[in-house]
């Protein structure tokens, strides 16, 4: 703890090299000097504005061998820009292809437009949309290439599964789109044309299959979904037992503590079995005809009808094989229609793009827990969840840990270096933490400093007031300078 009483410490490292050099007779305590007078300056000047400081990193790439039968693995300095997630990074460079003097084919097909959901990660899980021209590579190719995504980002501790879509739907690994891919994981065997051919037997070898598949269910405390892998086993290899099953897997809940615990079952509001048929537009569409009582049943489970027809566009999209949307009908109404009536109505078809603003993600949060910190999980918008910004206004709304009447104005900006975090505090909130006591400020700033370093390379916080640094707020707590992160301060 950074005490304004500093010098005592001082006084005793003086001692203690006394005592090492073998001196003890000559000991002689010092009193405590005040150092308020001292000049102590932060290593980083007081943002006005958000940001993010830029990096280098050193990745492993997963290319494709020339004759796309193997993955080639490939270090790089890549350049993480400000804002931008190191997986992120990563997977740009991958689809920009191999550098000259690297080993790997090139891949034209991957470059160029992006999907509005190109990567989202939340709970050990990364999506990967790919542009829909990617379809236009051989089964083994593209196989071989999602197998390339996953083992580049599951180089990354935050990420243990990958998903990996083409124009927000499952490909699948035959022409035909009746064997689901599935959820990814890292491979050691880097033979993807060998590993290709056992898959594709194992599956047209007649029987059931049992393939790790992501389903997403609506979050505990926020509108949004979260993603939760499972083994699955399919009693026959076909699209329409894949939906049923799905269906079914749904209706069992969310094994995750973040999720809502009372989701309705999809099946039990089925008013005519489910179907996968051609639209009059073309579209092959699952097709769900919902009785009108599950709109009560959504309403008195906490939840909205948005986040729970993203939770099935994005579980049914995510698994069955060649479905361009979903069709889902409420008492013969479209649910679209109804889920879009605030901004005049919508499409029939329920896509995976229509729901990008459902992905969440948790975000860890440092709270008061008497006179220490316990952590809390808290979730986000999927792109705001490492937001400095955005958790530390969510860290005002925790009740008993910052002092009350602090809202996201009082936040002027935060700057994120690689060493040190900058935050520029308004005057109402200097004044609201000078009136805490001594004990409760401390745990208000280590709050701070806790939640804001999480995950991040940077290990201080620096605090600004109005552009300035202050001395103190209490008096009990040096406020200049930086503040290091406290893990010791954690009680749970």
């Amino acid at each position: 703890m950074k005490k304004r009483q500093s010098a005592a410490l001082a006084a005793s490292l003086l001692g203690l090299s006394l005592l090492l050099s073998g001196c003890v007779q000559q000991i002689r305590e010092r009193e405590a000097q005040d150092l308020s007078d001292l000049a102590i300056e932060a290593p980083v000047e007081a943002p006005a504005q958000d940001g993010v400081a830029g990096r280098e990193e050193w990745v492993t790439l997963y290319f494709l061998s020339e004759d796309g039968d193997r993955l080639v693995p490939v270090t790089r300095r890549v350049t993480v820009e400000g804002g931008v997630s190191r997986a992120r990074a990563a997977l740009d460079a991958l689809l920009s292809g191999p550098q000259d003097g690297e080993t790997g084919a090139y891949w034209t097909t991957l470059s160029g437009a992006r999907s509005e959901r190109l990567l989202e990660v939340s709970m050990g899980v990364a999506t990967v949309d790919l542009p829909a021209h990617a379809r236009t590579l051989p089964q083994e190719t593209l196989y071989a290439v999602r197998q390339a995504i996953a083992n580049t980002l599951t180089e990354f501790s935050e990420i243990s599964y990958v998903n990996v879509l083409v124009g927000g739907r499952e490909e699948g690994l035959d022409l035909s789109a009746t064997l689901p891919v599935g959820t990814l994981t890292h491979v050691d065997d880097l033979d993807a044309g060998a590993r290709y051919a056992r898959l594709y037997d194992q599956r047209q070898s007649g029987g059931g299959i049992t393939v790790m598949t992501t389903l997403y269910f609506p979050a505990r405390d926020a509108p949004l979904l979260l993603p939760e892998v499972r083994n699955v086993t399919y009693a026959q290899v076909s699209p329409i037992e894949y939906l049923y099953t799905l269906l079914g897997e749904m209706g069992k809940g969310a094994g995750l503590s973040l999720c809502a615990q009372d989701v309705p079952a999809p099946l039990d509001y089925i008013e005519e079995m489910p179907e996968i048929v051609r639209t009059q537009d073309g579209y092959l569409a699952i097709e769900l005809q919902l009785n009108r009582e599950i709109e009560a049943a959504v309403e008195a489970a906490g939840l909205t009808l948005e986040v729970y027809m993203a939770m099935l566009t994005d579980t049914l999209m995510g698994f069955v094989p060649g479905v361009e949307g979903l069709k889902v009908t409420i008492d013969g109404e479209h649910a679209m229609a109804v889920v879009r009536e605030a901004d005049g109505g919508g499409a029939e078809l329920a896509m995976r793009g229509d729901f990008a603003a459902c992905a969440g993600a948790p975000a860890t949060l440092y709270v008061a827990q008497g006179e220490g910190l316990g952590r809390v999980q808290r979730i986000l918008p999927q792109g705001s969840a490492h937001d400095a910004r955005e958790r530390l206004v969510m860290l005002m709304q925790e009740a008993d840990t910052l002092p009350a009447g602090l809202t996201g104005a009082d936040v002027l900006a935060v700057y994120v270096g690689n060493e040190t975090i900058a935050v520029n505090l308004s005057e109402n909130a200097r004044a609201r933490l000078a009136a805490l006591t001594p004990e409760r400020e401390r745990v208000a700033v280590y709050a701070m400093v806790n939640t804001l370093t999480e995950d991040t390379n940077a290990q201080a916080v620096a605090f600004f007031f109005e552009g300035e640094q202050v001395a103190a707020l209490t008096g009990e707590l040096e406020m200049r300078g930086v503040f290091l992160r406290n893990p010791g301060m954690v009680v749970d």
